[in-house]
């Protein structure tokens, strides 16, 4: 009985002395002094941009869809292993403190982000609805409540049964936190904000809490969860350092693949392994199109020439340095050492590869921000400054010392 009792603390504890090693590798790289300039950029640009929004912009629509979607999506962490399903299944009636701790462990972490998230969006807040202070740190007290309540929902969603859809569970969720951070926003009356609070009650004690009374924990589910959430920390940390722990999810994506080998023909076993590589691996191709996406969006919304030429030649760099991983990609497969290539070989095709993906980059930056300006001088800035940062990015020099390190 005392075992389970710090079980918990035991391997939390196990995670974090690892994690803080990590932590103190991205720490001492560049790439830190690389997300510093980004947020001094994106700051400023944000003020900047606040100055340039339309009446007619719905910031508080937008403020709600985001706080809502942080609301609902609630990853938990409960730091399992395979071997519980045979260890610790039969002790499952005395695990409720072990799950307690997992539940305020997740909660915790999820309520920084939550802060974060609402902090970021405060001056959007006051530029549409000129609220004072005190009434905004009000309302994000009670989105931290409401954020607790969604760990306890999605704690009771795992109790699904496999064949039991979560889809009207989720959709419930996501439609009752929209209602209620809504009319807070808007400042409503407040006996419709007592409503839309005493209907969230009543669903979480009418429609979830009975899940967990109905339905054994389903251990399968948690050990997945708790996989996809190390993964995600692991693809972190593998940007700086190999992580023997890391797993590669891999999708075929065949479609994909097919258009990639006729309109970039591979002429080398390299070039082939390393195109193929990027295009099912969810690490590097997941990367790489929310960079993209968020280069669109820098060259749409950015006001000033100076702050699109800068926001893609730094979106082109932030894209870069998190690909170098794929260089060594394919270092501990022992099939590959067989085939009698040159190392310099490998260096070209993957010199060749980041080319072409942040060639891609640049060039939709450029036609993008001359669709939107129809000016020739800010395409050409533009493709210049995407060139440059391309150039720069490719050279032999920096891959090779980078993707090595």
């Amino acid at each position: 009985m005392m075992q389970l009792q710090t079980l918990w603390k035991e391997r939390a504890g196990a995670f974090w002395n690892i994690a803080m090693r990590y932590f103190r590798l991205i720490g001492n790289s560049s790439f830190l002094f690389t997300v510093v300039l980004a947020l001094i950029f994106g700051a400023y640009y944000y003020s900047e941009i606040l100055k340039v929004l339309p009446e007619s912009f719905p910031g508080v629509a937008v403020m709600t869809a985001i706080a809502a979607i942080v609301l609902v999506r609630t990853p938990l962490r409960f730091f399992l292993s395979e071997a519980d399903l045979v260890f610790l299944l039969p002790a499952e009636n005395r695990l409720e403190g072990y799950f307690r701790q997992s539940l305020m462990y997740s909660f915790a972490l999820q309520l920084f982000t939550t802060v974060v998230v609402m902090t970021i969006l405060a001056p959007l807040y006051q530029h549409e609805m000129a609220a004072g202070t005190g009434y905004y740190v009000f309302v994000i007290g009670v989105l931290i409540v409401l954020k607790g309540a969604n760990v306890f929902m999605k704690w009771m969603e795992l109790h699904l049964p496999a064949h039991h859809s979560v889809f009207v569970y989720m959709l419930t969720r996501l439609v009752i936190n929209i209602l209620v951070t809504y009319l807070l926003l808007i400042q409503a009356q407040w006996l419709l904000v007592a409503l839309a609070a005493l209907l969230f009650v009543s669903i979480f004690f009418l429609m979830f809490l009975p899940l967990q009374r109905k339905y054994a924990i389903k251990w399968e589910k948690l050990l997945a969860m708790d996989e996809q959430q190390s993964m995600k920390f692991y693809r972190t940390a593998n940007l700086f350092t190999d992580v023997p722990k890391l797993k590669q999810s891999v999708k075929q994506r065949r479609l994909l693949s097919t258009l990639a080998e006729k309109l970039l023909p591979s002429h080398s076993v390299y070039a082939t392994l390393y195109q193929k590589a990027f295009i099912r691996s969810n690490e590097y191709f997941g990367i790489y199109f929310r960079l993209w996406l968020l280069g669109l969006a820098v060259i749409a919304f950015v006001p000033g020439l100076l702050g699109k030429v800068i926001g893609a030649a730094l979106i082109i760099y932030l894209t870069a340095t998190q690909l170098r991983t794929l260089y060594p990609h394919y270092q501990a497969h022992v099939m590959v050492k067989l085939y009698p290539l040159p190392e310099q070989e490998q260096a070209k095709a993957f010199r060749l590869l980041l080319l072409r993906l942040l060639g891609v980059q640049a060039a939709t930056f450029a036609v993008l921000s001359f669709l939107l300006s129809l000016n020739i001088i800010v395409f050409l800035s533009v493709l210049l400054a995407g060139i440059v940062a391309v150039v720069l990015a490719t050279s032999r020099s920096v891959v090779v010392r980078r993707s090595a390190s």
